[in-house]
């Protein structure tokens, strides 16, 4: 795909071009500051060499100098975020779009998000044809696109599309007439309805949606099963067998619904911040102002309406499930067998409803402060990624992605250093 798109740009870079439109669907992923585009043959130990940035695609789009640039970005990211990108989300396309000249850039989803589909097709793309079959007059604009995607999506918690602009709202995405709205509409009564035995088309009914939906949810004994699962699937991973050479790797797996650990407040901060359906809810802690800030400490003792209930607040401390649990975190120890290695520990804790499960993970790196003691060096973002309960192949590829990474995250910086170390001074040698 990026070899067909650097074609293409080298055969039209020299035309004058007055709009590219560029649609994507499938996955997504957004790690550190970039939006990265999933390929068919993504692999998470060749990140970059099988995913295409968000910058490196307008690097090669603006070397065509269009006078509009559209990107209609349909793309389930699996649920995989990091805790805080919401306004480094923003900030990365706000940064992209100051790269063209007017542009449009249409998210399905906000970066916390998940974009939602049927096994027919994503809610959001059917909602940008709906905003063309139903516009009463021929000439439709991109902001009658935009506004009638965010109304059909303005109940909808789950998910939120997202709009960058930088145009003048006049420019014209297409000139429909009665033929074509026809031709849309037939398209879409094939895919949204179904082959009775008869051969005619029948949508299905209420009580049938209802009745298909519900094979979603899990009964308690279910949820049990799927941790057991979860458990398997964690103690069978197969690390490499150069990261096994290297570090001693044990995995603890237990924790009953109130245990905290560290940085487990920015979980709670999460599910206060965002709507859910989880079995799961925010703890809190009393805490004195002063240790949050001495000046309002300060103003607060100065006001006549002072008293001790003032010197303390509220603050989320953690979170808890509403349901007993047969463990709440996993904790994986690689403990190096060499004195120049650093030992490092994957954390990973989850909160689940009926139907989804949500995991958080975080990655963190100890140093030897002395003869047997490691002291903390430093830590990723909490990241999280969501899966259906029920569907065993979307948990394997949950767990075994955040495995993959915490493998990466041990093993890239010792290639880095080592490797590269290696094949520099071989370079210098032969010079």
């Amino acid at each position: 795909m990026k070899e067909k798109i650097s074609k293409f740009i080298l055969k039209h870079k020299d035309a004058a071009i007055d709009e590219i439109f560029f649609y994507y669907t499938g996955h997504g992923d957004f790690r550190g500051n970039e939006f990265y585009y999933i390929l068919s043959d993504f692999d998470e130990r060749n990140y970059r060499q099988t995913s295409l940035s968000n910058s490196e695609l307008d690097n090669l789009l603006r070397q065509l100098s269009p006078s509009l640039a559209v990107k209609v970005i349909d793309a389930c990211h699996s649920g995989v975020t990091y805790i805080k990108d919401n306004r480094t989300f923003s900030k990365h396309l706000n940064e992209s779009k100051e790269r063209f000249a007017s542009c449009y850039f249409m998210f399905s989803y906000m970066s916390d998000q998940s974009s939602c589909q049927s096994d027919i097709i994503s809610h959001f793309t059917k909602s940008f044809i709906d905003s063309i079959i139903k516009y009463p007059l021929a000439e439709i604009r991109y902001k009658h696109i935009i506004d009638s995607i965010s109304d059909d999506f303005e109940t909808n918690a789950r998910q939120q599309p997202l709009f960058v602009t930088q145009a003048s709202f006049t420019e014209v995405f297409c000139f429909s007439n009665q033929e074509m709205k026809s031709l849309l509409s037939k398209q879409m009564s094939t895919l949204l309805n179904e082959a009775n035995e008869d051969g005619d088309l029948k949508a299905p009914t209420l009580v049938e949606l209802i009745k298909e939906d519900a094979k979603r949810y899990c009964s308690e004994e279910e949820v049990t099963a799927i941790f057991d699962f979860i458990r398997n699937l964690v103690n069978g991973y197969e690390y490499s067998p150069e990261m096994k050479d290297m570090y001693e790797i044990t995995t603890e797996i237990g924790g009953d619904k109130k245990s905290s650990f560290n940085g487990s407040y920015l979980i709670g901060k999460w599910l206060n911040e965002n709507e859910h359906d989880y079995f799961a809810k925010a703890t809190y802690r009393q805490q004195l102002r002063s240790e949050v800030s001495p000046i309002s400490s300060m103003i607060a003792s100065l006001s006549t309406l002072h008293n001790k209930e003032s010197e303390y607040e509220c603050i989320v401390s953690g979170f808890e499930s509403k349901v007993e649990i047969p463990y709440k975190t996993i904790k994986i120890d690689s403990r190096p067998h060499y004195p120049n290695l650093d030992w490092h520990q994957c954390i990973i804790t989850f909160v689940f409803s009926q139907v989804r499960i949500r995991f958080f993970y975080l990655y963190s790196k100890y140093r030897l402060s002395s003869w047997d003691n490691y002291s903390h060096d430093s830590s990723s973002d909490w990241q999280t990624i969501e899966a259906e309960m029920k569907d065993s192949e979307k948990l394997k590829d949950a767990i075994s992605g955040i495995l993959d990474k915490f493998e990466s995250f041990v093993m890239d910086p010792l290639r880095s250093k080592y490797i590269l170390t290696v094949e520099s001074h071989e370079v210098a040698d032969e010079k």
